[in-house]
């Protein structure tokens, strides 16, 4: 019972982290607006985490059959690291709440990614309500988003598109201790590309606190990736659905009043789409708890 408590913690760990700091740190963004994220910031904490990685593990050459799976993971970091994060790309401020909504439709997306790439169309049903639950959560709890600007909506659209295939790409690349720098280089490289975009265009430029910016971004992608790699896609995209509650149960905390109806019911949806989401479906059960768990072997 022990051990099995110990795995379990060593499973779980890193993704319970990264909903309490990505749950968190709008605090530390209003009291220190320079910290904000910004595609720059992200570029550095990915090549920085990569490049404190790769120093401290010094993983051998990898051989050339692994290359293909280094390339998948690179391309599954690329997306997943940066899809969260695409709307800085766009000209003009999309507000929060349009991409708390888009992001929660990344679990509808992983879901038919998977049915489509195993050719299990008939769990689809299943697997798609968590998400949905969670959009019909949110739309109790926010302003619903204004769906009229093209460009705007391409960029909604492109947040959890990009996030989920990502994860899944990840997921699928064979482990190994080459898969974690592979992904943040990735990650690194697009982030990069998409920062040159911006100082060339003058959307976006450097963060006043660049140091604080992009270690709080270098520890959000070490443990997005290090808690996708011990759990499965469809779990890991629960944060969309845990993150908010955690926000907004803050929110009620800092402001106790009046809780109406709404807002409660809006809340037991959140709750209840993430709980639906970790726990796996049936026909993954026996791979999720027999032969998921951390592998001495593996530092990712």
């Amino acid at each position: 019972m022990q051990t099995a408590r110990k795995t379990a913690w060593q499973l779980w760990w890193p993704f319970a982290l990264l909903c309490l700091l990505r749950g968190s740190r709008w605090t530390v963004s209003e009291s220190l607006p320079g910290s904000v994220t910004t595609l720059a910031s992200a570029s550095l904490g990915c090549g920085s985490a990569a490049a404190l990685y790769l120093l401290i593990v010094r993983p051998r050459v990898a051989s050339r059959e692994h290359l293909s799976q280094l390339a998948r993971s690179a391309l599954g970091g690329a997306l997943l690291i940066t899809g969260p994060i695409i709307s800085l790309l766009y000209p003009r401020n999309i507000s929060p709440a349009s991409l708390t909504m888009a992001l929660a439709l990344t679990p509808v997306v992983i879901a038919v990614y998977e049915a489509t790439t195993h050719h299990s169309g008939e769990a689809l049903a299943g697997r798609l309500w968590p998400g949905l639950a969670t959009i019909a959560g949110l739309l109790l709890l926010l302003a619903q988003p204004s769906l009229s600007n093209p460009g705007k909506d391409l960029f909604l659209a492109l947040t959890p598109l990009l996030t989920g295939c990502g994860a899944v790409l990840f997921c699928s690349a064979r482990a190994s201790i080459w898969r974690l720098p592979a992904a943040l280089l990735g990650a690194c490289v697009a982030l990069g590309l998409g920062a040159a975009v911006n100082f060339a265009t003058h959307i976006g430029g450097w963060p006043e606190m660049a140091g604080l910016a992009s270690g709080f971004d270098a520890l959000e992608a070490l443990l997005t990736l290090v808690a996708l790699g011990r759990i499965s896609a469809t779990r890991w995209s629960a944060q969309f659905a845990i993150v908010p509650l955690l926000v907004l149960l803050e929110g009620v905390a800092l402001m106790p009043a009046h809780v109406p109806g709404r807002m409660v019911a809006g809340l037991l949806l959140l709750a209840f789409a993430a709980v639906a989401l970790l726990i796996p479906p049936s026909e993954e059960t026996r791979f999720d708890l027999g032969t998921t768990h951390p592998d001495p072997a593996r530092t990712d």
